[in-house]
This record gives C-alpha cells, sequence and structure tokens, in this order.
C-alpha cells in the first residue's frame, strides 16, 4: 500500500503504545468519534480537558456498547452524565451514546485540519487498553476501508430506522447500577409466592411426555436472553426512551415439531416444579400470535416466575453468573439443554429441568 503499518500493542519490544498515540492524536483533532465496549471513568476523567476543547473545535462523540446490560457503577454514571451535560452545553452535535444491544468493538476516528486519522483493534477506551493490556490495534490507511468505517460510524451514530437501530443518546437510555435492586410493583408476584407446603406432586404414570430443546445460540436475544433484547420503550418528554428488561425474565420457545407432540399444553395450565428442596405450583400459559402455532411458554404472572426458576437453576449449579448470556456452554455445565413436561391430567404438567 506505500505505506508503513504500525502496530499498537502495548508491548515496548514489538509495537507501540496506543495511549501515547491517542494523547498525540487530540492534540490536534477537531472532531472526535470512539465506539468501545468498555471505558475507565479513570480516563475518561483524565482527559475531560481536551475531549471539551474538541467539543469547542468542532464536536467529539463517545460511544460505549457493554454498560447497558452489565450495569454501571455509580462513578461510571456519574462522569458519563456530567461529561454528556458539558458536552451538550458546548454543542448538541456531541454528546454520549449508549448500546442497547451488546457492542464490543473498538474504533477510534480523530480528524484535524489536514486529514482523518483511524484506528481499530482491541484496545478499550480505559488504562488497560491505553497501556498494560497486551492488544493488537491498527491504523487504517486505505480509502476503501476508511468508506466501510465511515457508514458502520454512521449506523452507530445517527438515527436509524427504529427497527434496525442498537444506540442512543445517554439521556435516552436508563443506566441501572450494579448496586440498585430491580424495582419491583408491590403487587408483582416472585417464585417464592408459588411455593407449595401441603400439596403433593401429581403421581402416577404420565399421559404423555414433552420435551422442548433450549437453543440459546440461535436466540441469543430472545428466549432465555430476553434480558438482551433492547428492552422496555417507552415514550418521555417525546422521546423515546428505553430501559432494560428485568433479568429473570424469559420465555421457552418451541419448534412446530414440539409444538406437534402429543399433550403439548395450549393456553392456560399448571406445572408442578422442585428446585431446592421446594415445591412450586406454576400458573403458565403458552400462546402466541398464530392461535393455530403457541409457541412461547411462559410463566401467567410475569415472565420472571418462570425465569426465577430456571436462571435460578443455572446460577446455583454454577453455569451462570448475573448478566451472563445463556449459551449452549451454559447448558452443558449444568448438564441438560432441554425441559421435560410430563403431562399428568389434561391441564397439569410436571415440568423439569
Amino acid at each position: 500500500w506505500g505505506v508503513t503499518l504500525l502496530m499498537f500493542t502495548n508491548n515496548k519490544h514489538i509495537g507501540e503504545e496506543f495511549g501515547r498515540n491517542f494523547r498525540k492524536e487530540i492534540k490536534t483533532a477537531n472532531h472526535l468519534e470512539i465506539a468501545s465496549g468498555y471505558f475507565s471513568s479513570e480516563l475518561l476523567n483524565t482527559h475531560t480537558k481536551e475531549l471539551l476543547t474538541i467539543v469547542k473545535r468542532g464536536s467529539c462523540k463517545l460511544l460505549f456498547g457493554m454498560i447497558y446490560h452489565e450495569k454501571a457503577t455509580l462513578k461510571q454514571k456519574q462522569c458519563l452524565t456530567e461529561l454528556d451535560q458539558k458536552f451538550k452545553a458546548i454543542n448538541s452535535q456531541s454528546g454520549i451514546f449508549i448500546t442497547t444491544k451488546p457492542y464490543h468493538g473498538k474504533i477510534f476516528k480523530f480528524i484535524n485540519s489536514s486529514e482523518s486519522k483511524y484506528y481499530i483493534g482491541s484496545s478499550n477506551f480505559s488504562f488497560s487498553g491505553f497501556k498494560s493490556n497486551v492488544e493488537f490495534n491498527l491504523q487504517i490507511h486505505e480509502t476503501k476501508g476508511k468508506k466501510h468505517i465511515d457508514k458502520f460510524l454512521d449506523f452507530l451514530f445517527n438515527k436509524q430506522n427504529e427497527k434496525r437501530r442498537i444506540a442512543y443518546p445517554l439521556d435516552q437510555i436508563t443506566l441501572t447500577l450494579k448496586t440498585e435492586k430491580t424495582k419491583k410493583d408491590k403487587s408483582e408476584k416472585t417464585l417464592n409466592d408459588f411455593k407449595v407446603l401441603n400439596e403433593k406432586v401429581p403421581d402416577g404414570k404420565p399421559i404423555s411426555t414433552i420435551r422442548i430443546d433450549l437453543r440459546p445460540d440461535q436466540q441469543p436475544a430472545s428466549s432465555l436472553n430476553l434480558y438482551f433484547d433492547k428492552g422496555r420503550k417507552s415514550i418521555r418528554g417525546g422521546r423515546v426512551h428505553y430501559e432494560p428488561r428485568p433479568w429473570y425474565e424469559i420465555e421457552i420457545t418451541s419448534r412446530k415439531q414440539e409444538q406437534e407432540q402429543s399433550g403439548y399444553p395450549k393456553g392456560a395450565w399448571t406445572a408442578f416444579a422442585k428446585d431446592h428442596g421446594n415445591l412450586y405450583k406454576l400458573d403458565m400459559i403458552t400462546s402466541s400470535g398464530n392461535p393455530d402455532s403457541p409457541k412461547g411458554i411462559q410463566s401467567k404472572n410475569g415472565r420472571r416466575i418462570l425465569g426465577e426458576l430456571i436462571k435460578g437453576k443455572l446460577e446455583r449449579k454454577g453455569s451462570l453468573k448475573n448478566f451472563e448470556r445463556v449459551t449452549s456452554e451454559t447448558l452443558d455445565h449444568y448438564g441438560k439443554d432441554y425441559i421435560e413436561l410430563k403431562q399428568m391430567s389434561v391441564d397439569t404438567y410436571i415440568l423439569e429441568f
């Protein structure tokens, strides 16, 4: 290509320190766009003065892609809120953006009076990404490559078709804190409300046994992973606003061949389930937009009830941690990748997982 490609690895034996290069570039930048999976509030605070200078010269847009679902520390939330307000007080073209779907990429774009510079690689906007971690970043010189990056940054930072859009200004996003307990309506039930003490599991031979496979790798933002969907949409002050779904909200989505099994539940039904030495009697429903193909199995009193049962089992086995996606590896560790519904009467089942 006729250019020298420098590796930014933070390793003095091969490559250069990415943080040193960043500090050099922001001194002359008139416009800056960063899209990073993670960030550190300490690094943002360290460079606040330089970032505000760039905002005064032109614009500065910072996007972070993992904090919406993994939750924020109080320090991170305060840092982003204060910086966003400072940016917008200077000009409305600048600000903090958050993705409602996990984004893990790293892009740094600097524009000065004479050229545009693009860097992509593995470094997050953090001290570890800039110095202590061994990373791999490259400057993109090729015109076609720059155009592809511009197209993607335009997708992230600018308004798109609402169905395609994954990033929003900070003031349209609810950032929940890691220490914050999920707000719950007093009338909202939990799994514990369905514990039964003086009732026995229906006995006898099942009329039929229905097996439904859990397919998290094919459903990365639905079914067991509804938490990783965009979240709850509302209108505040005439603007769209998004808030993450509850961690335990799930449903189990069946396939057509599973729905055709004898005894497959439709409409309202009851499920008995054992967990951690307790017996639960759950009100369940299987529904769908298509009544001829009911595929969404969920607890009737809110999807969280079934989620507390299924995800609770995974958590206690050590197969799943809070705010991690359920994957096939999760289920492999647990030792089971399906649920069984044993039909004991027309509308009564034993649910096993």
